[in-house]
C-alpha cells in the first residue's frame, strides 16, 4: 500500500513539474497546518475551562497511551531514539513552545494566533542554514519575507496593543521553530514515529509535576475533546515530521502560511472572529505567496 502511494505521488509530483519530496512535504505540511488550527480551536474552547498546563499534559499522555503500545507491539526499532540527550532537548522546548501556544489560545483569535507564529518560519529557514548547511535559494527568502509582511499588517506591531498574550506568542514561535530544526536534524538518524512518540512521552514527563499544582477532574465533554485533541495532534505533529523528512525547508515553510487562512476560517465560523480590512488584506498576500512559491517550484521542477 505505502509503495502504491508513492508511486502515485511521484508521478503526480512529475506531470506538475515538482521534485517529488518536496511535492510530497508541501502536501503534508498543508495538511499538517489545518490540523493545526483545529487542534487550536479545541485548545481555544477547552483552555477557558481547563488549565494549559492540563490541556498540555493530558493530550501529551493520551498520545503516549495510544502510539507507545502499538509501536512497541510493531517492533520497539521503530521508535528507539538513536540520539537519547536530544530527544530529550527536544522535548522540553516542545513543552515550553506548547504550553505557550495553549496559554494564548484563550486570549488571542485565531488568525492572529496563525499570523504571528509565521514569523517562526523565518528563524527555522535562518536556523536551516546557519546550523543545518541547508541551501535556500534566494526566491524563497523573497517569498517568505513578503509572507512574513502580510503577517505583520495583521499584527500592527506598534498600532494595535501588543498583550501579553501576543508577546508569549512571540517567544513560543521561537520555541516552535528552535523545535522544527531539532526534528529536521534529528530525522537522520531517527524515524518520525520514534520522535512523535518521544517528543510526547518528554512533554508529559515535563508536565506532571504541573499538572498537579493546578488539578482538576474533566468532565464526560471535556475528557472527549482531550482525546479528539490528542488525536487531531497526531495527525498533525506526523504529517509535519514527515514533510520535514521529505522536503527542504525552504520548500515546506512557505506553504505553512495555509494557517492563515485555516484560523481566519475556523475563527469566524465558530467562534464569529469576523476578520478587518488589514487583517484581509494582509490574508490576501500571505495566499498570493502561497500560489506563487508553487507556481515558482513548478516552474523550476521542470528545467
Amino acid at each position: 500500500m505505502r509503495e502504491r502511494l508513492k508511486i502515485i505521488t511521484q508521478k503526480i509530483a512529475y506531470r506538475v513539474g515538482v521534485e517529488p519530496g518536496n511535492f510530497m512535504g508541501v502536501c503534508l505540511a498543508i495538511l499538517s497546518g489545518f490540523m493545526l488550527m483545529i487542534n487550536g480551536a479545541i485548545g481555544k474552547y477547552l483552555g477557558e475551562e481547563i488549565h494549559p498546563f492540563l490541556i498540555t499534559f493530558f493530550r501529551s499522555a493520551i498520545i503516549v497511551a495510544i502510539l507507545m503500545p502499538a509501536f512497541i507491539l510493531a517492533g520497539y526499532e521503530r521508535i528507539r531514539p538513536a540520539r537519547h540527550r536530544y530527544q530529550f532537548f527536544n522535548g522540553l522546548v516542545f513543552t515550553g513552545a506548547v504550553v505557550g501556544w495553549f496559554w494564548c489560545l484563550p486570549r488571542v483569535p485565531l488568525d492572529m494566533v496563525a499570523a504571528i507564529g509565521f514569523t517562526s518560519q523565518l528563524y527555522a529557514m535562518l536556523g536551516a542554514i546557519i546550523f543545518l548547511g541547508e541551501k535556500t535559494k534566494g526566491w524563497r527568502w523573497v517569498v517568505l519575507f513578503i509572507g512574513f509582511l502580510g503577517a505583520m499588517i495583521i499584527v500592527r506591531p506598534g498600532f494595535v496593543e501588543i498583550t501579553p498574550g501576543v508577546f508569549v506568542l512571540i517567544i513560543t514561535a521561537i520555541l516552535f521553530s528552535t523545535n522544527r530544526l531539532i526534528i529536521k536534524w534529528l530525522s537522520t538518524k531517527d524515524s518520525p514515529e520514534a520522535t512523535v512518540v518521544w517528543m510526547s512521552f518528554w512533554t508529559t514527563i515535563f508536565t506532571l509535576p504541573l499538572a498537579f499544582l493546578y488539578w482538576q477532574h474533566p468532565t464526560l465533554i471535556q475528557s472527549l475533546w482531550l482525546v479528539a485533541i490528542a488525536l487531531v495532534t497526531i495527525v498533525s505533529h506526523y504529517t509535519m515530521t514527515w514533510a520535514l523528512k521529505l522536503g527542504d525547508i525552504g520548500a515546506v515553510e512557505p506553504t505553512t502560511f495555509m494557517r492563515l487562512i485555516w484560523g481566519a476560517i475556523i475563527g469566524f465560523f465558530i467562534f464569529k472572529d469576523i476578520p478587518d480590512l488589514l487583517t484581509i488584506c494582509g490574508g490576501l498576500i500571505v495566499f498570493i505567496t502561497i500560489i506563487y512559491s508553487a507556481r515558482r517550484e513548478r516552474r523550476e521542477g521542470k528545467q
